[in-house]
């Protein structure tokens, strides 16, 4: 039987006992692959991405319990979490007050005895995908069973950047959608219109000045960088105070 060296703690690993990644690298199972979320797919990874994705979960743990755990507790309303989502070992906080969103995963030692809690923490500014999916499958009894689920997407982020959280029912999603439109102030509803269509304007007045620019010989990272944001802010909402709240609690974990 063919064997292999973890290409994270360089442990010799047999064929059973090793998970390969899309690159052609191995990592055992016994230790490296369970620093990951279970939800972490390792077959289309890179070993970049599951080294990622290791600090991912180290550094967003202790914000976790720097930040999101005291929250979990305060009695303040405006700083009160919001769990949007999850079930059993997984779920899904929002904290308005400091503009960070957590995947929150609890592992056990024996049932439901010694919890462990690890969490991928990302800025709210970064969420760009927020989708419903359904998965139907055949249960022990041959019967068909669906599981629903919400895809969640991030941007600027390095590890794991996309993964899906399953709900209770498929009747959970239209709140989950309506929580994050409303924070990012994207609805479809008249009282909103006149803020898309100031978005639209100042969309159309970045690119007008790039291509003048351009044009020029005059452009500069900046111009192209703010360019993009303000096409981005048609679609995701204008996210300059999420940024900037995310960034000052980021800027006191120790």
């Amino acid at each position: 039987m063919a064997k292999h060296n973890c290409a994270i703690c360089g442990a010799e690993i047999g064929l059973i006992s090793a998970q390969k990644l899309a690159d052609g690298n191995y990592i055992c199972r016994k230790n490296c692959r369970k620093k990951l979320f279970k939800t972490f797919d390792c077959v289309p990874a890179y070993l970049q991405d599951v080294t990622d994705h290791i600090a991912q979960i180290e550094y967003g743990t202790k914000v976790w319990n720097q930040i999101f755990v005291p929250l979990k507790k305060t009695k303040v309303k405006e700083e009160k979490l919001r769990q949007v989502t999850g079930i059993q070992e997984y779920q899904v906080y929002v904290s308005p007050s400091t503009g960070l969103i957590a995947f929150n995963e609890n592992r056990y030692k024996f049932m439901f005895f010694g919890k462990t809690e690890y969490a991928c923490v990302y800025r709210l500014a970064d969420l760009v995908t927020y989708e419903y999916d359904s998965e139907t499958t055949k249960n022990s009894e041959g019967k068909e069973e669906t599981r629903h689920y919400c895809w969640f997407g991030f941007q600027n982020t390095s590890g794991m950047n996309y993964f899906r959280v399953q709900l209770s029912n498929s009747g959970v999603y239209p709140a989950i959608e309506k929580y994050f439109n409303e924070l990012f102030g994207i609805q479809k509803t008249v009282r909103n219109m006149f803020q898309n269509a100031k978005r639209e304007i100042n969309a159309a007045k970045a690119v007008v000045g790039a291509v003048k620019a351009v044009k020029d010989g005059t452009i500069d990272e900046a111009q192209v960088s703010d360019t993009f944001d303000a096409l981005n802010a048609i679609d995701l909402g204008d996210r300059t105070e999420w940024i900037a709240k995310a960034d000052a609690a980021l800027a006191q974990v120790k």
